[in-house]
């Protein structure tokens, strides 16, 4: 492995990740990608987990359940939303570990309706829920997930889980199948729905990148 892959984030990952998809296909990027995120550190690899779901492999939600740990950032459960993992599955997370609690939570979560705070990618994905239960068991198996143990984190995951439960249990229309989820990764500019979402993304980049260099030529003045 590349050591210097080692510190990547997702953006210096961006690159050799497309070029692994592109020259070697899903299952070959899948093993690169994963290897690289094995020698990373528990923060890093957290941040950057979602990046698996981009090969499309149901394979890759077998990789975010025997990996997830501490800290546990919202990645993992967006890359299991990106992967279609079904209600069955997440359930099972609900009743085990700590770790894998939060990933359940945070998938249910991302199966909402697409916003503004999720990536441009994740929006034109727009990832649906597949056999979604009940909304009597989705409350009751959702709140006998809290104890007098449970963190604060995973209580206002809950709290959210359960504020979102319309949308994620009734929306229907995904955006983007799995199977086509590298396309995506690579040219999402070729879906329909791609357009509109990729522009006010980069509105909201050239805003930022404007306020940055605002801000230097202060500090320049100031000099």
């Amino acid at each position: 492995m590349n050591i210097d892959l080692q510190k990547a984030d997702s953006r210096l990952l961006h690159e050799p990740f497309a070029l692994q998809l592109r020259e070697s296909g899903p299952q070959v990027a899948l093993s690169w990608l994963t290897e690289v995120l094995s020698g990373q550190s528990s923060g890093l690899r957290s941040s950057n987990s979602y990046l698996v779901a981009y090969t499309g492999c149901p394979e890759a939600i077998d990789w975010l359940e025997v990996t997830v740990d501490s800290p546990v950032s919202t990645h993992w459960g967006e890359g299991a939303a990106l992967l279609g993992t079904p209600w069955s599955r997440i359930k099972l997370w609900l009743s085990s570990e700590a770790a894998k609690q939060l990933m359940a939570l945070d998938t249910l979560i991302a199966y909402r309706a697409p916003s503004p705070n999720m990536s441009p990618l994740a929006q034109i994905a727009a990832a649906t829920l597949p056999d979604a239960p009940s909304i009597i068991e989705y409350e009751m198996v959702l709140k006998s997930v809290i104890t007098e143990t449970s963190s604060f984190r995973l209580r206002k995951s809950v709290e959210n889980a359960l504020a979102y439960a319309d949308e994620i249990l009734s929306r229907q229309n995904r955006g983007v199948v799995v199977a086509d989820l590298p396309l995506l990764f690579l040219q999402p500019e070729l879906f329909a729905n791609a357009s509109e979402v990729l522009r006010k993304h980069e509105v909201v980049m050239s805003g930022m990148r404007q306020s940055i260099q605002n801000l230097l030529k202060s500090f320049k003045l100031k000099g």
